[in-house]
């Protein structure tokens, strides 16, 4: 195998910010560094299949979280089970994905020249493992309901993206918290559900959950790092039950950002491969690597995809 296929969101919020980085990401086209600019899927679909009919040896995206799930997921029906390397190039928003598996903080255009020199060069990538989950039919790394989908759309409806506009809503959300506020009722919505998980295995109990959320990597974004266990089984994710109230979440904070678990009277935690959530009702709301969806009906399930090798340059 030899070469490296690209493929560029034009939507993801840094190529919006910044009209070069497509050039420059396009400059590099070559017989080795095949280049697509895909904004459907059938697009996606489509460039992938000339990436595995050209045996490209690893496979570089610039979008934002949402775009290393849909390319993930894409990739599994191209390629079946043994998915390509894959470099996160950083051209999203928040890049939370990218930063959970160690790329380091330089533009697009140089990571891709840095993994295109390897490439060329007949050197070994460098790279990590870690696993997606799958949640019907798509992959991704992080997946919530109840609060973790409410701030999620308390960020969207700000308007402004990043860090500084994501930090905002949650000094706001913490704030509203300490005096019981409207915006944190809103935010933290509570979704009343039993998760099961494989026979053999104590399930959790039927309760209100402030949240339950999972990651194959340890970040969620602004550096708290919820899932700090995601790395000890690829083949397994982290899974959080949180059942405090949004004051007592808002306590968690500091040991979240310290990678610490929370406090046992607030969670419940467990690597799985699978989870079972049975709720209340139909149509809750949740999270799938930033993106928000609704589920088809009282059940979800979630449980381990494939193990992708993460390029680090």
């Amino acid at each position: 195998m030899s070469g490296v296929g690209v493929v560029f969101n034009p939507a993801a919020g840094r190529h919006r910010r910044d009209a070069l980085l497509a050039r420059a990401l396009l400059s590099q086209a070559a017989r080795d560094v095949l280049v697509r600019e895909t904004e459907t899927p059938s697009q996606l679909h489509d460039a992938l299949v000339d990436f595995r009919d050209a045996g490209v040896s690893a496979v570089a995206l610039s979008g934002g979280d949402g775009t290393a799930g849909r390319v993930a997921s894409a990739m599994e029906r191209v390629y079946g089970a043994q998915l390509p390397p894959m470099l996160l190039l950083r051209g999203g928003t928040m890049n939370t994905t990218a930063n959970a598996v160690g790329v380091s903080r330089r533009a697009p255009g140089e990571l891709l020249s840095r993994l295109v020199a390897r490439a060329r060069a007949g050197r070994p990538l460098v790279t990590t493992p870690r696993g997606t989950m799958r949640v019907g039919d798509r992959l991704g790394f992080l997946f919530g309901v109840g609060v973790v989908a409410g701030y999620l759309r308390a960020y969207y409806a700000a308007g402004a993206r990043g860090p500084v506009s994501g930090a905002e809503v949650l000094v706001r959300g913490v704030a509203s918290a300490l005096v019981r506020g409207a915006y944190i009722e809103a935010m933290a919505e509570r979704v009343r559900c039993a998760v099961s998980f494989d026979a053999g295995a104590v399930s959790w109990p039927v309760r209100e959950y402030l949240s339950i959320a999972a990651g194959t990597i340890d970040q969620i974004g602004l550096g708290f790092r919820p899932f700090a266990r995601a790395a000890e089984d690829p083949a397994r994710f982290h899974l959080l039950g949180i059942h405090t109230t949004p004051l007592g979440f808002a306590r968690e904070l500091p040991r979240i950002w310290a990678a610490r678990a929370m406090h046992p009277t607030r969670a419940d935690e467990r690597l799985s491969d699978r989870a079972s959530l049975r709720f209340e009702r139909e149509g809750v709301g949740y999270m799938l690597d930033g993106d928000l969806e609704v589920t088809p009906g009282d059940t979800l399930v979630v449980q381990s995809g494939p193990v992708i090798s993460m390029v680090v340059v």
